[in-house]
């Protein structure tokens, strides 16, 4: 709680002392003052602390990165004693320098709003994190912690336009293929026999008694779905709040071109809580799982495409969203292409002319992938 009271208590010691010696009562007085004025400065500061509220409640709890969000604070205390401008500390997001805020005494009990642009995706608890209390003397200062809960704030990715994703060709609409590829399990009629139905399909006590081949008709296969594979690893040296917006808002993108689309569109998020989004889940709350996701351990992203090749039957195209690229991952996401689905990737980088990805970005474009650019911090396709 001390903070300048050497000096003038050293004064009223040094007056007091005189006083006594010479019986000025002009120097008695003067350091009777002194003394006064530090006790009037001591209680006034450990009574206002002591009697300190802050409230704090957040105007909207869903925003879009860069709106605005905002803060209600009511501010009182019952000490009747005059202080110096209260300093609040306020923090008003993931990856932002804390703010302060003084509220002048003749304005309390105060009601204020206070509005802050939601610079980054994420959840955050904005609020007052404490409070410095000072006499108007300047002699004593005390912090005070905020006490109670603070809501939750979050800030789902900013979306911008891409074109949408081309999809390889679909096996039930190509004839011969579709049929080898139909559910055996789920018959559902007779049809005649055409070339290329398998053998094992045909209907042999049926075709015997009309004399000619007849095969069952099963279900047709679904729809060949996207999957969206998402890197959330910045690269070392850089600002990671910047890219990591800049992934999640092209990874939402994403899944919103294919919004209203027939074909599904997954998206595996891996962290403490794995996660698979889906299309069918909707916009609101594909936005809101995104938020949640911390950045992640790059080593960890290798292992998400190994995956992506375990299931890639039932995947028609396939989006890699990276902001790293070296031979290994060059390698895997071309043998994911080779298996048959279409193959987009967006390397978000502030240089896209780096010399080290040239080769790597020249061989996954003769490997017939489409290869584009993300660049932080405003994200969006660059050209």
């Amino acid at each position: 709680m001390r903070r300048h009271v050497a000096l003038p208590l050293a004064a009223a010691a040094v007056l007091l002392l005189a006083a006594l010696s010479v019986g000025s009562a002009v120097l008695l007085a003067a350091g009777m003052l002194i003394l006064l004025l530090l006790v009037f400065g001591g209680v006034s500061v450990r009574w206002t602390a002591s009697t300190l509220r802050v409230e704090t409640e957040l105007q909207n709890g869903i925003v879009q990165r860069g709106e605005q969000a905002g803060l209600a604070l009511r501010v009182t205390h019952r000490c009747p004693l005059p202080t110096a401008p209260l300093r609040l500390t306020l923090d008003t997001g993931p990856w932002m320098p804390p703010e302060e805020l003084e509220v002048p005494p003749g304005q309390l009990p105060a009601r204020l709003s206070l509005p802050f642009a939601a610079q980054h995706v994420g959840v955050s608890w904005p609020g007052v994190t404490g409070c410095a209390v000072r006499d108007v003397f300047g002699f004593f200062e005390r912090r005070v912690p905020a006490t109670g809960a603070r809501a939750a704030l979050t800030t789902v990715p900013r979306t911008f336009g891409l074109s949408p994703l081309a999809f390889a060709p679909s096996e039930q609409t190509m004839g011969a293929m579709a049929r080898a590829a139909e559910d055996a399990s789920s018959p559902m009629d007779i049809r005649a026999w055409q070339q290329g139905d398998s053998m094992k399909k045909v209907h042999w006590k049926l075709s015997a008694r009309r004399r000619e081949l007849l095969v069952r008709r099963y279900e047709e296969p679904t729809l060949p779905e996207a999957l969206v594979l998402l890197d959330c690893a910045p690269p070392p040296g850089v600002r990671a709040a910047d890219w990591h917006d800049a992934l999640l808002e092209t990874a939402a993108s994403v899944m919103q071109t294919q919004e209203g689309m027939e074909n599904e569109v997954l998206l595996p998020l891996g962290g403490a809580h794995p996660v698979e989004l889906s299309l069918r889940m909707g916009m609101p709350v594909i936005l809101r799982r995104l938020a949640e996701t911390e950045p992640g351990d790059s080593r960890d992203f290798a292992r998400v495409l190994q995956d992506a090749l375990r299931r890639v039957r039932q995947i028609g195209a396939a989006v890699v969203i990276t902001p790293n690229l070296d031979a290994q991952r060059c390698e895997l996401m071309l043998s994911l292409k080779r298996m048959g689905p279409t193959l987009r990737v967006y390397l978000v980088t502030e240089d896209p002319s780096r010399t080290d990805w040239q080769d790597l970005i020249a061989h996954l474009t003769e490997g017939g992938a489409e290869v584009a650019f993300i660049s932080p911090p405003d994200s969006g396709p660059r050209s």
